[in-house]
């Protein structure tokens, strides 16, 4: 009898060549702010356990980018890898069994809400326990190169797809409906998961999807399966097009950047030098 378990492993590379990695600091604040209960009326449930917050090679960071978030005087980036506790307005969600969503669905709203207050930092390399490790020491991230992800997410990813971090969807049927699909992964534990860009572009919109960008991947993964890709961030994201049948983007530019004219003395114009 053959049995199959929901749980999978995440196959790391033999090399990770032409990586970028750099030092970061784990969110000391917003693990106090959510596991202490000072999170009202969070949109993913929080969570009390130490499991919970640690951080694990080759999750999916995140940091703050929030106006009414104070930043830390330091010149380190401080990151997270938990969805437990995050807050989107005055929307409240039960990530368990997703019974406050609309026929089953997260509204797009609610997730643009969620999204805005995020940016994407990278995947992390070293572990990290928060009740355990010295904070100042921190952990390692990477940035940029060959890596092997664990598709945490809902969509089937095709190589050559452009790759978005996103917060998971407690909707999804079956046993993913909790998003800890990874083995060593709590099942309290809420993960950042990866969605294929024209995916998340559509539920939010290009210019919030293009904050999330991770990489390209290079193949074929379905959901619980890993995922080989190539990281590369993008931090300047632009969407051409022909608005209402006026000139291209492209010439607009052009003429914003043509030179001033100039009126002569006699009133006649000439374009300046």
């Amino acid at each position: 009898m053959s049995f199959s378990n929901a749980k999978r492993r995440r196959i790391k590379p033999f090399a990770r060549p032409t990586a970028f990695d750099i030092n970061v600091v784990f969110d000391i604040r917003h693990y106090q702010e959510v596991k202490y209960g000072n999170v009202i009326n969070p949109y993913f449930p929080a969570v009390g356990t130490d499991e919970a917050f640690k951080v694990m090679e080759g999750e999916v960071l995140m940091r703050h980018e929030a106006p009414g978030i104070r930043r830390y005087g330091d010149h380190q980036m401080h990151v997270f890898s938990f969805a437990n506790g995050l807050k989107a307005g005055g929307s409240v969600l039960n990530a368990g069994d997703g019974s406050l969503l609309e026929d089953g669905v997260v509204t797009n709203q609610a997730k643009r809400d969620v999204l805005s207050t995020l940016r994407y930092a990278g995947v992390a390399v070293t572990e990290f326990s928060p009740e355990r490790d010295v904070y100042e020491q921190g952990f390692v991230l990477t940035l940029g190169g060959l890596n092997t992800l664990f598709n945490n997410g809902s969509h089937t990813l095709y190589p050559g797809d452009l790759i978005c971090a996103d917060i998971p969807n407690p909707a999804d049927k079956g046993s993913r409906r909790n998003r800890a699909l990874q083995t060593g992964v709590p099942h309290d534990k809420l993960q950042f998961t990866v969605a294929p860009f024209k995916q998340l572009s559509e539920e939010v919109s290009p210019t919030l999807a293009s904050r999330f960008i991770m990489g390209t991947a290079l193949s074929y993964s379905r959901p619980g399966q890993p995922l080989d890709v190539i990281l590369h961030r993008s931090n300047v994201f632009a969407v051409r097009g022909n608005p209402q049948g006026g000139p291209p983007a492209s010439s607009v530019e052009r003429s914003a950047s043509a030179p001033a004219k100039k009126k002569s003395r006699g009133g006649a114009s000439k374009s300046s030098k």
